[in-house]
């Protein structure tokens, strides 16, 4: 009788151990809403360009009272390795549109007193620019609630965190080719052929344009734990480029006539209408050969504000930060 009670006694204890056990795993793994692995993800969101084209300070761009008038967008997928409850590993893939044209200083032109004002010469300038865009990146994601991997830290649904990375873009920039007489309509044309600064010309120019191009994203961002598996985000990413030219503008104007030397005879013609687009607001402000188009000292940048959105890859194994029960 005595070999039996203890039998019983033992074998109730092994199952409420087991259940104890696999309930202390559900809820931990329930509190640890950060689990190890893969998570793919699709990310949406509005662009903005930095660059000569557009407005010089950041207030303007925003402010001006067209910036809502041709909005552009940018999107794609993403994979998300989770090394770390504090530390992923993102690999994106994207492709989108920037846009920025000169009017866009319009009112503040209207109120200088000088030629030379920059908020003048910009809307003078009267340049647009559509640039095409595929970029691809990898980007380190750091969430600082979760550097300490206790259950108080990880398991907080929301979570600010930083990005930062490296990337890799093509893009092919676009003016608008402007009706003289309404012989034609206004219509996007490519802009890499035209060499409108003769890039690629040789000495005295600068060197030929390379559309494709490196460049470095910066981002912040805050993501809310719809669950284990789902997440739902939004960050602001800033991308550094190694290039001036996203609006195909950097230097000086050139003689047009060197269109007729360095370029076929209906490319020329294009090129002769994109290069200087100042006829269209004033008669007298035609550029002379030399005169500054753009500012090749700084480089362009692009940035986008994203809603994001992943589902957590479940994985076979459990990751080492589940059994951590030091700080329950």
């Amino acid at each position: 009788m005595r070999k039996k009670f203890i039998r019983s006694i033992l074998a109730i204890g092994i199952v409420a151990a087991t259940v104890t056990s696999t309930e202390a795993q559900r809820i931990q793994r329930k509190d640890y809403v950060e689990p190890s692995g893969w998570a793919l993800g699709i990310n949406f969101g509005m662009t903005d360009l930095w660059a000569d084209i557009g407005t010089k300070k950041i207030m303007d761009h925003y402010s001006n009272g067209s910036y809502l008038d041709r909005p552009c967008f940018m999107g794609g997928l993403f994979g998300r390795y989770t090394i770390h409850p504090a530390l992923c590993l993102r690999l994106g893939l994207n492709y989108g549109t920037l846009y920025a044209t000169d009017k866009w200083n319009e009112g503040n032109a209207r109120k200088a007193t000088y030629i030379s004002d920059d908020y003048y010469q910009r809307y003078v300038r009267n340049l647009e620019v559509r640039t095409n865009m595929w970029e691809a990146n990898l980007m380190f994601e750091f969430n600082p609630r979760r550097l300490n991997i206790g259950p108080r830290t990880a398991r907080g649904r929301f979570n600010p965190y930083l990005l930062a990375g490296f990337g890799y873009f093509h893009f092919n920039p676009q003016g608008i080719l402007p009706s003289r007489g309404g012989t034609q309509q206004p219509k996007w044309v490519n802009l890499k052929d035209l060499h409108l600064e003769g890039d690629g010309w040789g000495a005295g120019y600068p060197e030929e344009i390379n559309y494709w191009q490196m460049e470095v994203p910066l981002g912040i961002g805050v993501r809310w734990s719809l669950g284990e598996k789902l997440d739902l985000g939004l960050e602001y990413i800033y991308h550094y480029c190694f290039t001036d030219y996203l609006d195909n503008v950097s230097t000086n104007y050139v003689d047009p006539n060197q269109f007729d030397t360095h370029l076929d005879p209906d490319k020329a013609q294009v090129a002769r209408e994109m290069y200087d687009k100042s006829w269209q607001i004033t008669n007298y402000a035609n550029r002379s050969v030399g005169d500054v188009r753009g500012n090749k000292s700084v480089n362009d940048a692009y940035s986008v504000i994203n809603i994001t959105f992943f589902y957590k890859v479940k994985s076979r194994r459990t990751p080492w930060w589940w059994y951590d029960d030091e700080n329950r």
